[in-house]
């Protein structure tokens, strides 16, 4: 059996599969049952004096395909369009949650991890000192969330904040000189460039990022001509996973000293292994938990151990940052050269979907027999995601005498 433990930011944890800050921790009876269910760990729900995220309350709908309300026919690449705010409990209230939180999850040698939202500096600092006086061992500042307070206010919430580097970096830097435990900072991706403000959160002394919170959209019922749940929302689930991964794998590229925990797109094991061979140390899931149950961590962990072993790898720290090392600049993928296809005549059944949809106009067809003119083959490869029949084959371009 493979090791599942890594570090993150300072911190074991027992394996890389955490739940990510949400309803799924929102209460002391669903963070245990997280717990039992073996997560490496828990990110607690946020926590925010903020008037505008505290009266804000929970309106999700689970899109379809069609980003037609699922009704129990939920697809696997599934749409999350929801708003939700902080937890609704005082400092002091939410400080009792997780002080009896942090027992069960020590007893499982679990690690909850305490997350904090705030409308000025001074409220940042004062949840995490008080979340450290009670043994929390690491601070997640949530600077992502994708529904900022719609009250007139001087301050900045939410992602506004994750879109202000300065501001940003002034809370990390009075967070972190007020404790001593690894504090690390949820992102937005609603940013030009997460590299750069992955740069600034380390040099404030953040001891890693969490990549991402949810993006913001607006989903339209066009028969009641209106948006769906009134307005706009935060947006995620697992067809967002490609650009969760995108960023994840440039930050890892670019500083894999600094760790990064996956948030964003996860729904399953073979996610989770996406995640870290994207660069991440940890990988935090939440949507799929509504969709699934919390005991489904026991799925993920076990599928992903499952893989280790399958693969042969010994732990699974082995996978973190692989793909991310074989990632190609756009130079050096034209120095491979290009392909040609060809079509394997005993596989081919006539379909036709290759002829329909070639924009090159290379596929031919002859007496019910296809063939590919390489004079017009491109070499873009969308026959090979067409083909039902896997008939098509490539083979390397002839080199021009230009």
């Amino acid at each position: 059996m493979a090791d599942l433990s890594v570090e993150f930011a300072g911190v074991r944890f027992k394996n890389p599969v955490l739940v990510g800050s949400g309803e799924p921790t929102y209460s002391i009876e669903n963070m245990r049952q997280c717990i039992e269910a073996g997560a490496g760990g828990i990110v607690a729900k946020s926590v925010s004096n903020s008037p505008g995220l505290r009266r804000m309350f929970s309106t999700w709908r689970i899109l379809n395909e069609k980003h037609e309300v699922a009704r129990g026919k939920v697809p696997r690449l599934f749409t999350f369009y929801a708003r939700g705010g902080a937890s609704r409990k005082t400092l002091d209230e939410w400080l009792a949650v997780l002080k009896e939180g942090k027992k069960i999850a020590d007893a499982h040698d679990a690690v909850l991890i305490g997350s904090a939202m705030g409308p000025d500096i001074s409220s940042w600092r004062e949840q995490c000192q008080r979340m450290e006086d009670i043994g929390i061992r690491m601070a997640e500042l949530n600077f992502g969330c994708p529904h900022p307070a719609s009250m007139k206010l001087e301050h900045k919430e939410g992602m506004e904040i994750g879109q202000d580097v300065e501001l940003s970096a002034e809370i990390v830097r009075a967070v972190t000189g007020a404790v001593s435990i690894p504090v690390i900072v949820k992102l937005t991706p609603q940013v030009p460039d997460v590299v750069e403000i992955a740069q600034k959160m380390k040099e404030s002394g953040a001891a890693g990022v969490t990549m991402f919170n949810r993006f913001v959209g607006f989903v339209v019922d066009v028969e009641a001509a209106k948006p769906v749940i009134e307005g706009w929302a935060g947006v995620g689930g697992p067809w967002v996973k490609p650009l969760t991964l995108r960023w994840i794998s440039k930050v890892y590229a670019a500083m894999n000293d600094f760790p990064v925990s996956g948030s964003n797109g996860p729904y399953d094991w073979k996610d989770v292994v996406e995640f870290m061979m994207s660069g991440a140390t940890t990988v935090q899931l939440c949507t799929v938990f509504l969709v699934k149950g919390l005991d489904y961590v026991k799925d993920v962990v076990a599928g992903l151990n499952a893989f280790l072993d399958r693969k042969g790898y010994k732990s699974a720290r082995e996978i973190i940052g692989l793909a991310a090392k074989q990632a190609l600049l756009y130079d050096d993928i034209f120095r491979l050269g290009r392909v040609r296809a060809t079509i394997d005549e005993a596989r081919c059944t006539a379909c036709g979907i290759c002829l329909r949809s070639c924009m090159f106009r290379a596929i031919q067809s002859e007496d019910g027999r296809y063939r590919v003119s390489q004079d017009n083959c491109a070499g873009c490869e969308l026959c090979f995601s067409l083909c039902p029949a896997d008939a098509i084959r490539f083979v390397p371009a002839p080199v021009s005498a230009s």
